[in-house]
């Protein structure tokens, strides 16, 4: 699958936005289904999301969830 060309369609399917994030659909499914739950649609069998409201919802999962380091991790 070439990324730049998925990247560049106006839908992702549920399988290309697992490869966008690059976590496991078991993951994406599990984040999917928490509140706020991003749009998706279905065509046919197959479910979609608009690249608009994907990307809109990584932002608001970073503006809700932002990643602070711990004092004395090494990690």
């Amino acid at each position: 699958m070439d990324l730049a060309a998925t990247l560049a369609k106006p839908a992702w399917s549920f399988e290309e936005l697992c490869v966008v994030l690059g976590l496991p659909d078991s993951t994406v499914e599990l984040i999917a289904r928490e509140q706020p739950a991003p749009p998706f649609f279905m065509l046919g069998r197959r479910r979609y999301i608009l690249r608009t409201d994907a990307l809109d919802w990584l932002e608001e999962r970073r503006n809700a969830h932002p990643w602070v380091p711990r004092k004395n991790n090494r990690r």
